[in-house]
């Protein structure tokens, strides 16, 4: 019979593969639209489109994390108390919903003259509002699903969500191609988007509603102190999340603004390449965190201790190398995917990926934080971080141009990670210097893996067509793992019991990120 352990174990990986699949589908089917969107529309009217995504990106954060707090409410639920209340809190959620789209439209309507000229939108403003409506739509909907994607993720039926997400996302990326190729512009797309959004939290509410009936939104009295509580949590763990939310789309506003809407694209297009290093580990996370609370609440802080250090080295391990290739290989990968260079879009890769990883890397805190119902210890840092982008934008726009912008970026990302890591660790009396030794081996082989790897780069096969770009994406990425590989093999950090871990995670029986055991250090 298998052990507690073990069938947690197999969930969780079950959970980060299924999760990861739909994910890769969805990056595949991002990587294949956008360059034939960017093809029919230009650098200009594809910019303007970024532009306004960014916007309706800002707005969602009007959520305030319930989201988070509801997938928390439902991974706790146990008596029929509970879940009866988790049902009215459900009930809130989607009356929130309807009034962030109230809310978006109100806001956007006011300010609409003040942003075509700030944005620059210049001739395309008419058709920029028109989308900028089906995006709200859009909005609405993705707002309405929270609830019902909330019961999947709390009690971590994460099969269902990954096939739905998967078939929306391959849906979506057929009507856009369907779309351009018929010469629409961008309203077209952003209804076509509205479209794939309604029919996406329709799958989601069936799926809850099979997987678990027990558990629907209705209607009713929440005490104020409820409200409170899911309030203070969420709001808590918004204001983590949308960080990056807000560096991120703040970056693409600023250079749409001050450099025109195709530099915001250029920059869009990097970002998007940037996020395939970020799918599994941001995909673990987000599995792992009602996981974590599942297996504190039944074994103690004992094993939320052997967690935290594991999950923090396999994502160092994992992430350093594939940062380092990342950057080496940058400009070919654009050209490989594009047809032909694309300003920006290299060097916003090459400028934020390595604070990416750092901030990835200290996700498992973040879980554990999360875990002890200590999400206020994220919040500092993530207000720094916003605080020291907003700070440095000006000043890095003037030293380097357009590339002061996402500088600026990284420096406030990992500079604010660096405090987070210190502030978390004194407020919980863990000991600092046990998460240094786990992080710097991989740290400090990718990072002498990739200077090597640059500067054998132009010994390495390259060329101006996408086969030659292929071959150098190849050999640079190679390269750079296999010195990172032996690197580490060579200084003891790496041993026969992660290969055997590698193993077991390939056959579905076990956990990367189990906190049992570990490889030499």
């Amino acid at each position: 019979m298998a052990s507690p352990a073990a069938t947690i174990g197999g969930r969780v990986t079950r959970n980060t593969a299924s999760m990861l699949a739909s994910r890769v589908v969805m990056a595949l089917a991002g990587l294949i639209s956008v360059p034939v969107v960017y093809q029919h529309l230009g650098p200009r009217e594809f910019g303007a489109w970024i532009v306004l995504a960014s916007l309706l990106s800002m707005a969602a954060l009007l959520d305030l994390g319930l989201g988070s707090a509801l997938v928390r409410e439902v991974a706790r639920a146990q008596s029929p108390a509970d879940r009866d209340l988790v049902r009215r809190l459900l009930g809130l959620g989607l009356g929130w919903a309807v009034l962030l789209g109230l809310l978006t439209l109100g806001v956007l309507g006011a300010c609409w003259p003040w942003l075509t000229g700030l944005l620059r939108l210049g001739e395309l403003a008419g058709e920029a509002w028109h989308a900028t409506l089906w995006m709200i739509v859009g909005l609405v909907a993705s707002a309405v699903e929270l609830p019902w994607r909330a019961v999947l993720e709390g009690g971590q039926r994460y099969g269902s969500l990954a096939t739905i997400g998967a078939g929306t996302a391959v849906l979506g990326a057929a009507l856009t191609i369907l779309v351009v190729r018929l010469d629409g512009g961008i309203t077209p797309l952003a209804a076509s988007a509205a479209a794939t959004g309604a029919i996406r939290t329709t799958l989601l509410a069936a799926a809850a509603r099979r997987r678990r009936p027990e558990l629907g939104p209705r209607w009713g009295r929440v005490g104020l102190d409820d409200v409170r509580r899911i309030s203070g949590y969420g709001l808590r763990v918004q204001v983590s999340s949308g960080a990056a939310v807000v560096n991120v789309e703040l970056d693409r506003l600023v250079l749409g603004g001050v450099f025109g809407t195709a530099v915001a694209g250029g920059f869009d297009l990097g970002a998007r390449l940037l996020n395939l290093l970020r799918l599994p580990p941001g995909f673990a996370l987000i599995v792992l965190f009602p996981a974590a609370v599942a297996r504190t609440v039944a074994q103690g802080t004992g094993w939320l201790e052997r967690f935290h250090l594991s999950a923090t080295r396999y994502f160092a391990l994992a992430l350093a190398p594939a940062t380092a290739a990342l950057m080496v290989s940058a400009e070919p990968l654009v050209r490989l995917w594009m047809g032909h260079p694309i300003p920006w879009a290299a060097a916003s890769i090459m400028t934020l990926a390595p604070a990416y990883a750092i901030n990835l890397i200290a996700g498992a805190t973040t879980v554990v934080a999360r875990a002890e119902g200590r999400p206020g210890l994220e919040t500092r840092y993530v207000l720094l971080s916003v605080i020291l982008n907003l700070a440095l934008t000006v000043p890095m726009l003037w030293l380097c141009g357009p590339l002061g912008v996402t500088l600026s970026t990284a420096l406030a990302v990992t500079l604010s990670t660096g405090y987070f890591l210190f502030h978390f660790h004194a407020a919980t009396g863990r000991p600092l210097a046990a998460l240094v030794r786990v992080v710097w081996p991989p740290i400090a082989a990718a990072t002498a893996a990739g200077l090597i790897a640059a500067m054998a780069s132009r010994f390495l096969p390259d060329g101006p067509n996408r086969l030659d770009a292929a071959l150098a994406v190849t050999t640079r990425t190679g390269l750079t793992m296999l010195i990172t590989a032996a690197l580490l093999v060579a200084g003891g950090h790496l041993g026969a019991t992660d290969g055997l871990r590698l193993q077991r995670l390939l056959r579905a029986r076990g956990t990367i990120l189990s906190p049992a055991g570990g490889g030499r250090r």
